[in-house]
């Protein structure tokens, strides 16, 4: 499938195992890589040293693999109906992901369940692909959601504000 369908915004009860989502494509840079450097404090040599990421089997400086990990939970846009991280499981770095690569995400539904009467957990089978098509990193990753439409609407009508008129003098 070649449709770009990346936002999530329904409820549990409305997804179908087997849905899948895709995303555009999204090129990690260089300054991505040194602001995560400066906001995680992970300036391990193969991420921040030129010089020595040459050095190895690689040959060159990559991509932390935890910063490829965020930048897929963000190309998957996903809406209100999503209330908590629920955990990643199997997370596998594949192949490694240098500056300047580009990556598409796929998250397909793999699972449901029911949690109680007004949550459930759906898991998603996500794929980060590079811009060769190779799978480069890969995690099934559950989330604790809305399960009906009714529930959405009515959290919806009441976090969101309504437009007020100035007061007249």
């Amino acid at each position: 499938m070649s449709t770009i369908n990346n936002r999530i915004d329904m409820p549990c009860d409305e997804l179908e195992i087997g849905q899948v989502f895709r995303t555009g494509g999204r090129t990690i840079t260089e300054a991505d890589v040194v602001n995560y450097c400066a906001l995680t404090g992970n300036w391990i040599e193969i991420h921040s040293n030129k010089h020595y990421a040459e050095q190895t089997r690689f040959g060159k400086r990559l991509v932390q693999g935890s910063l490829t990990y965020s930048i897929m939970t963000g190309l998957i846009q996903f809406g209100p109906a999503i209330q908590a991280n629920y955990g990643i499981d199997n997370l596998r770095y594949l192949k490694p992901v240098a500056i300047d690569d580009t990556i598409y995400v796929t998250a397909e539904v793999t699972a449901k369940k029911e949690k109680d009467e007004k949550y459930g957990v759906t898991t998603f089978l996500m794929k980060a692909l590079n811009q060769d098509g190779y799978v480069v990193q890969r995690s099934e990753w559950s989330l604790l959601m809305l399960r009906r439409r009714a529930d959405l609407e009515a959290l919806l009508a009441a976090s969101l504000p309504t437009e007020k008129q100035p007061e007249r003098k």
